[in-house]
């Protein structure tokens, strides 16, 4: 019976240390009578609907245990987390040293939420070849991280279908870092080149600007020409916006355009896909 009483004793005094660590890992999700919706940690306002969130329910709040870099992280359950909507500089890896501006992305993106709680919003598509989960994430205050880094200058943005729900702040975020001179858009990788120099580029994201000489409808696809033997490829099942947004294929003849994308190789020649309007930056008269 003293050895029950003692455990009992034992127990509460557990449960009155680790009381406070629990009540600060409640979360709660509700609305105010202006519609905006609410993430905190202490109990709404007295009448109001709240919905708790429990840690790694998949509806609520994860926590972060490791950057890997500046857009990849692992969470507590183990899941690695690929930021949608932006694309930060490599670290060094398989004996690979890191990009410029990598090892900078990397770190702040550690300070910003290494060990803290996150809350994720998914993609319309969940996961990458990798496997990796791809999500928006947020800080508990409801702070978008991933327009964070962008704003910062750490990133540029990234179209990568279907995930675009928030493309428009990516790249508004982006342009803001741009326009002030911000991290990575002060090194010459991230300048606008020259359409022709994309032959000197190969696997890397590059800004091309040129005239676009003509371009030719394939059975599945659009070409675009430009100086240099350089090409862009828009895939007719992406057409629709660039219709809607003033960018058909047959309106940019003769127009001095800069993209954004990887430049790959195809026969020989330098070739950039493009996916969504946003990656067509400027439309101006032709010279």
């Amino acid at each position: 019976m003293q050895k029950r009483s003692t455990i009992q004793l034992i127990f509460g005094v557990v449960l009155l240390l680790v009381a406070p660590l629990l009540a600060a890992e409640s979360y709660y999700r509700w609305q105010d009578s202006q519609g905006v919706q609410h993430y905190t940690d202490e109990r709404p306002p007295e009448g109001t609907a709240a919905e708790q969130l429990t840690i790694d329910s998949g509806n609520g709040f994860y926590r972060v245990t490791r950057v890997i870099d500046g857009d990849t992280v692992v969470l507590e359950n183990g899941n690695r987390v690929r930021l949608i909507g932006l694309n930060t500089p490599e670290v060094a890896h398989r004996n690979q040293p890191a990009d410029p501006g990598g090892d900078v992305a990397s770190d702040y993106l550690q300070e910003l939420i290494e060990g803290k709680l996150v809350r994720l919003e998914y993609g319309a598509e969940r996961y990458d070849k990798y496997r990796r989960v791809l999500a928006h994430i947020f800080t508990k205050e409801g702070k978008n991280i991933n327009a964070m880094i962008l704003a910062e200058g750490f990133a540029h943005a990234v179209v990568k279908l279907p995930n675009v729900r928030l493309i428009d702040q990516y790249f508004s975020a982006e342009s803001e870092a741009r326009e002030s001179g911000r991290g990575i858009w002060l090194l010459p990788q991230f300048k606008i080149y020259p359409i022709e120099a994309a032959k000197n580029f190969r696997n890397s994201f590059r800004r091309l600007r040129g005239v676009v000489k003509r371009t030719e409808e394939k059975r599945s696809a659009w070409m675009f020409y430009f100086k240099g033997g350089v090409k862009a490829l828009l895939r007719k099942e992406h057409l629709a916006p660039f219709v809607r947004s003033g960018r058909a294929p047959q309106q940019l003849v003769g127009k001095l355009i800069t993209i954004r994308g990887w430049v790959h190789q195809s026969k020989g020649a330098p070739l950039i896909r493009l996916y969504h309007p946003r990656m067509i930056e400027t439309i101006e008269s032709g010279r």
